[in-house]
């Protein structure tokens, strides 16, 4: 990956959100908001018990609440030639960096044209996991869906890598001061909160194995489509 990738990544994000917030629709963004609370909260029980057998329910909570929906990209995107060109003082490969950019925009994407579609089929009422398959159906999009699968996947790989290897990690560690005084602060913060989740894990590339595989499952499940077996 180069910095101009990781410049472009953060320029779409950028540009998808705020062309998200000139809508001012408080319908629509209270349906997001519930939507993105309700996605959260049933992958958090689709992985749970793979979670539960990889002591991974840090990494979960990271994966489905600290980045998903809490993290704040602002920092990053407010000036990304700036980003692109400082963040190898904090690690030496973006490849990580420009996924979870990517990931982010994606899911922002996805889940506006989801809340959409659970607006025009049950108005502002209750999420119902049968209202959701339907909304799910509707937008469609599913190879951006099994994108997304691929680069978490990934994600959790590269990342995993670096928090095993003890020298990269500590090197990680060395770069917090420098991470701040680049205004890169929150961005550090969350990187060494999924490193330090991804260390707690036990057998990480398993777990992941395990994990990709059951949000294909899911997939399946939701488009209707014959549950395929996968290693």
């Amino acid at each position: 990956m180069s910095a101009h990738d990781l410049e472009q990544a953060l320029c779409a994000l950028r540009d998808a959100r705020a062309a998200l917030a000139e809508r001012k629709s408080p319908t629509f963004d209270a349906r997001l908001a519930s939507l993105r609370q309700w996605q959260s909260q049933r992958i958090a029980a689709w992985h749970r018990p793979i979670a539960q057998r990889h002591d991974g329910d840090a990494l979960l909570r990271f994966l489905t609440r600290t980045f998903y929906l809490e993290a704040d990209w602002s920092e990053l995107t407010e000036q990304p030639d700036k980003v692109a060109g400082r963040i190898g003082r904090i690690i030496n490969d973006d490849r990580p960096l420009v996924i979870a950019v990517r990931l982010q925009h994606a899911a922002d994407e996805l889940d506006a044209d989801l809340a959409d579609a659970l607006i025009a089929r049950s108005g502002e009422g209750p999420i119902t996991s049968a209202a959701y398959a339907r909304a799910f159906q509707a937008v469609g999009r599913i190879d951006v869906r099994e994108q997304q699968i691929a680069w978490l996947g990934e994600l959790v790989d590269l990342l995993g890598g670096y928090a095993e290897n003890r020298a990269a990690y500590w090197a990680f560690k060395l770069a917090g001061s420098p991470a701040k005084a680049f205004g890169m602060g929150r961005t550090y913060a969350l990187l060494a909160d999924g490193f330090a989740a991804m260390r707690e894990t036990r057998d990480l590339e398993a777990a992941t194995r395990e994990a990709v595989a059951a949000q294909h499952r899911l997939l399946d499940r939701l488009v209707g489509r014959p549950v395929r077996a996968r290693p």
